[in-house]
């Protein structure tokens, strides 16, 4: 049988996958399905001297990914709570329980709000 991943990208997609099981949902809440699939977050980027390993990285489904990199351009400070967030649950190298699970929903509703800001009404 040939080589199933053939890139450092899609190894460390893998790992990430078996450290974390996903269930249906990314870490910030996004739904996982065939269009909207998972992609690899650099938590601290490259050209800031961020490493591509594992300790690096979050696993977020295409759209989420995208949304987080628009909020980063709006609301700096919701960016990197957010990638704080990531921080910390790369440091617990298990599937997230309850509480991450809540503050994951959470931060999905601030850069919701951020995005198309909406107000808290």
């Amino acid at each position: 049988m040939g080589k199933i991943y053939q890139n450092q990208s899609q190894i460390l997609l893998r790992e990430l996958i078996e450290i974390y099981h996903p269930d249906s949902y990314d870490w910030l809440s996004y739904q996982i399905t065939k269009q909207n699939f998972l992609t690899l977050h650099h938590i601290i980027k490259r050209a800031n001297g961020g490493s591509f390993d594992l300790d690096n990285l979050s696993l977020l489904t295409k759209k989420a990914h995208r949304a987080l990199h628009i909020c980063e351009n709006k609301d700096l400070g919701l960016y990197l709570e957010i990638n704080a967030f990531f921080q910390e649950i790369v440091a617990l190298k298990t599937a997230l329980d309850s509480y991450y699970k809540e503050e994951s929903k959470e931060y999905k509703k601030a850069l919701t709000r951020v995005l198309y800001k909406h107000s808290d009404r």
